[in-house]
């Protein structure tokens, strides 16, 4: 993946942060979980979210085929506080409104083999 298709994502997402067009959808009970276990807040999980690097790109970009809404999975995994944090976002496109949605904020999972 071109390092600067990843750029561009991610200052996108934080672009639409910073407008508030998110759906930090904190009720995901793995997501509660781990914002519980870091002591923290949604608006400190879109902080990490805003300072994600191209290089902790895990996966993607992916279509999303399971939604109803336009756009591809973007999968990260970034340390924070001593764990390997999973983090799945998507821009959800819906006629002219774009939003950032956070689909999956937790420690991840070890792999099944």
């Amino acid at each position: 993946m071109p390092y600067q298709y990843v750029e561009d994502f991610l200052d996108e997402c934080g672009k639409l942060i910073d407008a508030r067009q998110v759906d930090p959808f904190t009720n995901n009970p793995e997501t509660k979980a781990t914002l519980n276990i870091l002591g923290y807040n949604p608006r400190v999980m879109l902080q990490e979210i805003k300072e994600l690097e191209p290089d902790t790109l895990y996966k993607g970009p992916v279509p999303d085929i399971d939604s109803k809404y336009l756009g591809n999975v973007w999968i990260f995994k970034k340390d924070i506080q001593g764990y390997v944090i999973y983090i799945k976002l998507k821009i959800r496109i819906y006629r002219h409104y774009r939003e950032l949605f956070v689909m999956s904020f937790h420690i991840d999972r070890p792999r099944k083999n």
